[in-house]
């Protein structure tokens, strides 16, 4: 469903710039052979849209979308990260035992927060506990969820830092906008992604997210239509992302 906008390109011949000793390169684990690895030791579960995942167990993304949230003192509520079918979350607490990763810095930093998983839409998951999950994270596909999900969430921290603190607000928007739609026609915005969303993941007030939005609708980029918001012009969007393109000054 999703984009990257810092993906990293090909060279000429359409060779891969990353590549393992011999050549070869390790696909993705199978969704369907991960399943029936983890359900093994693990069992399925289904929650709700809005549902609060429990923070002492390791969770495999079948269907859904879940939102790794820190939750202020004062109840506000930012997505940090989020994870789409296919990913893996939660499994920090098992990392940190077996490799004896000193945790109280973070605990300080997050002395006025707690961080929570809430599931966006409703979701399917398989949930271990995390001695199962210690117990089997060395046996594949596992070892490559646990790769994927440790380079994955890294990236995605870099990048949210690197928008959040260089590019101006509309820029932020759009980039998150044309990550989210989807991408065959009419090109759907997700219901959950709301001006307070997206405003808690990119750090902006929600009215500048809300003028931002006004600005797109009247150029024609964004509309509505059934209580669903769309992309109209993809490719503006994108263009807008790429900072090819700037938004009026007055958004």
């Amino acid at each position: 469903m999703k984009s990257s906008f810092l993906s990293i390109p090909s060279p000429p011949g359409g060779s891969p710039l990353f590549s393992l000793p011999g050549g070869g390169i390790l696909p993705p684990p199978d969704m369907e052979t991960c399943r029936n690895h983890l359900l093994s030791f693990s069992r399925e579960i289904s929650v709700s849209r809005g549902a609060k995942l429990m923070m002492d167990r390791v969770h495999y993304v079948l269907e859904g979308v879940v939102a790794l949230t820190a939750v202020s003192a004062t109840g506000s509520r930012h997505a940090l990260v989020y994870f789409e079918p296919g990913d893996l979350l939660g499994f920090s607490p098992s990392v940190n035992h077996v490799y004896s990763i000193p945790h109280e810095a973070f605990d300080f930093l997050l002395f006025n927060e707690s961080l929570a998983m809430f599931a966006k839409t409703p979701c399917r998951l398989i949930c271990t506990e995390h001695r199962d999950f210690i117990r089997h994270m060395d046996e594949e596909p596992l070892k490559s969820l646990l790769m994927r999900g440790l380079a994955g969430n890294l990236l995605k921290v870099i990048v949210q830092f690197v928008n959040n603190c260089t590019l101006p607000a509309s820029v932020r928007v759009c980039r998150m906008l044309s990550v989210f739609m989807e991408k065959d026609p009419p090109h759907l915005l997700p219901r959950y992604l709301t001006h307070t969303e997206i405003a808690g993941h990119l750090s902006l007030h929600v009215m500048t997210v809300t003028k931002i939005f006004q600005t797109l609708r009247r150029e024609g980029i964004l509309d509505r239509e059934h209580g669903q918001t769309f992309v109209r012009e993809p490719g503006k969007l994108l263009s807008l992302a790429s900072q090819h393109t700037l938004l009026p000054s007055r958004s």
